[in-house]
């Protein structure tokens, strides 16, 4: 899914909804929680969405799980930088509702440079996961002139 559809689908949850998690800023959504109708499409092959809240109902980002295999992570813009995508990797409510043996893609088309990388990969090791899509990740950094070692040895550094 587009990030901007994503972010479109957090801007129009409205709070509380779901059920608030043991951190008591984030919310758990399931399908029952959406009106039907209401981005009913880009939401079918969803399982879950931990929704980010500020403290006062207010959404800040999301975490959103396809059919177990997958999640895509965004904040909005205007929180950005703030740290919440970090506490929710710290405070371990994210590692909460992971499923057992699940890796995560990394949107190859958000990455400029190798530090955007770096910073992924770290966030996914808080939490014991690791990206399930190296060699494209490899590609985008090596057209950007990011790497300087083999695909072989990209692979076998950032696969936990």
């Amino acid at each position: 899914m587009r990030k901007e559809v994503f972010q479109s689908i957090l801007l129009y949850i409205k709070l509380p909804c779901g059920t608030l998690l043991r951190d008591g800023v984030t919310y758990r959504l399931g399908k029952q929680d959406f009106p039907t109708g209401k981005f009913s499409e880009e939401l079918e092959s969803f399982e879950k969405i931990l929704v980010l809240t500020d403290g006062n109902n207010h959404v800040v980002g999301g975490v959103l799980f396809y059919d177990r295999c997958d999640i895509q992570a965004t904040i909005l813009p205007k929180y950005r930088g703030q740290g919440y995508m970090s506490a929710i990797h710290r405070n371990g409510v994210l590692t909460d509702e992971l499923y057992p043996g699940q890796k995560v893609s990394i949107a190859t088309d958000e990455l400029r440079c190798m530090d955007d990388f770096l910073k992924r990969d770290h966030l996914l090791q808080m939490i014991g996961l690791s990206a399930k899509n190296l060699p494209d990740v490899y590609s985008r950094l090596s057209m950007l002139r990011q790497v300087n070692c083999s695909e072989k040895e990209f692979i076998n550094k950032y696969s936990r």
